[in-house]
């Protein structure tokens, strides 16, 4: 439910700052189901406040699986500071979270490990281009600036759609 809740309320937030956008919390919440299953990918869990426990932190870019992406923060979001790790339950770059992190509950900290943050922050992301959400090809190219996989937004879409009519 706290995930559920964070998604809502960053597309309704969105929707204020970009209503032609027209975001859906299905698309957000699409994103969460596949990077993280909402915040409890291997065996973790979101807290009441929406901070994940353990703190979720993606694989090494190093070249070995997933192409090299060069430390960017030095390491302070993800502990590495060599390689970039995607981090928190939306897997945000670090280099990307420093553009887009938001403060999606008013604590007064952007952190990419609170999924009402990051629902803020890729509720931004996804909307910067301007284009209306609802058409498909839009949605596409949103999440493909996302996750540069088509893979991947085939299947966000897919999980949103399903999420959009109630079947998950």
């Amino acid at each position: 439910m706290v995930a559920l809740n964070a998604y809502v309320r960053a597309a309704a937030h969105q929707a204020t700052l970009t209503p032609a956008c027209h975001l859906s919390w299905a698309v957000l919440a699409g994103i969460g189901r596949v990077e993280s299953n909402h915040g409890q990918i291997g065996g973790r869990v979101l807290a009441s406040d929406g901070r994940a426990a353990p703190p979720i932190i993606g694989p090494r870019l190093d070249g070995t699986k997933y192409p090299a992406i060069h430390d960017s923060d030095g390491g302070r979001l993800d502990g590495d500071p060599a390689y970039d790790r995607a981090v928190g339950p939306l897997q945000f770059l670090p280099s990307t979270w420093a553009r887009w992190g938001r403060d999606g509950d008013g604590d007064g900290t952007a952190d990419p490990q609170d999924i009402n943050d990051a629902a803020a922050a890729a509720a931004a992301y996804l909307c910067v281009s301007g284009s209306d959400l609802r058409d498909g090809a839009a949605l596409g190219r949103a999440l493909w600036s996302y996750n540069h996989d088509a893979q991947y937004v085939m299947l966000v879409a897919g999980v949103a759609a399903e999420y959009a009519v109630g079947r998950r």
